[in-house]
């Protein structure tokens, strides 16, 4: 497995796995005598000592090289065949979005949307080993996932510190207390794994040979991959022209929005982009 990938995966598994390694049975084992021989006076705390550290390597040695690893390879398979590749997946989304809304509850609908999608494209990218540096439809979608994700994560993040009004607007959404947002993180973490997942799923048919060259299948996935470009290119192209003029006019009673460039075609050019992305992903993983 790839450094990045175990990066990843072990960032969202480590903590979760650790509480179930059959390493616990030392402190088990060490209540039991402790608890016999509480009333001796005779007992040696230094071989207490002695004992626990040996307890304390023991596990932490056990932690390091078999918990971990084995959560990754795990997450790493369900990934790869798995009926449960898509909850597999929304583990690494979980990963970027649940830290981001304990900043900013608002970021799990936007820094954390556009970083998880990205992240979890890079994932998939090195999970199946799929070459960017080729025109292959697989290579181009995976490609149009992670510039997408990218692209918006960081124009979200941007337009939060250059524009006064929309870093207010993020504030606003803090009205739960921390421990309270997990739930909406890990909730909108699986959504978004099921928006990603038709690169999952378009990954596993390459690998399997299900997608052939030439054939129908092939198709349609170029077309998808089509349409998720085109539709990733329109947002970027939308998003950058609204916010040269809503940074020009911040605060301004009469703002009424950008009225040339991809406006003149289309009243809400970036959501367009948004679903014409989404659309192509689907198609794109569908054979």
């Amino acid at each position: 497995m790839r450094p990045i990938t175990a990066f990843i995966i072990l960032s969202v598994s480590s903590a979760a796995t650790a509480f179930v390694t059959p390493s616990a049975t030392p402190f088990v084992d060490f209540a039991k005598k402790l608890h016999q021989h509480q009333h001796q006076r005779a007992f040696a705390p230094s071989n207490l000592n002695i004992r626990g550290g040996d307890m304390i390597d023991s596990t932490s040695t056990a932690l390091n090289s078999m918990t971990i690893p084995a959560a990754a390879t795990a997450i790493s398979t369900a990934i790869k065949s798995s009926p449960v590749g898509i909850l597999a997946l929304s583990s690494i989304a979980t990963a970027i979005v649940l830290p981001l809304t304990m900043i900013r509850q608002g970021y799990s609908f936007s820094v954390g949307y556009g970083f998880s999608v990205f992240t979890m494209g890079i994932a998939l990218t090195q999970i199946f080993n799929i070459g960017l540096l080729n025109a292959s439809p697989l290579s181009l979608l995976a490609g149009a996932v992670m510039f997408y994700g990218a692209r918006l994560g960081l124009f979200l993040l941007v337009r939060e510190w250059t524009v006064q009004s929309k870093k207010e607007q993020v504030k606003e959404f803090d009205k739960s207390p921390r421990l309270k947002r997990i739930p909406l993180a890990v909730s909108v973490s699986i959504f978004y794994a099921f928006m990603t997942s038709p690169l999952m799923f378009a990954a596993r048919a390459a690998g399997t040979g299900a997608v052939a060259a030439g054939a129908a299948g092939d198709v349609v996935m170029k077309v998808g991959v089509a349409l998720a470009w085109s539709g990733a290119l329109v947002e970027a192209i939308a998003d950058g022209q609204k916010y040269l003029v809503k940074r020009g006019n911040d605060g301004g009673d009469d703002f009424v929005g950008p009225t040339g460039g991809l406006y003149k075609l289309c009243r809400h050019p970036n959501y367009f982009g948004e679903v014409l992305y989404w659309f192509g992903v689907a198609v794109a993983g569908g054979p």
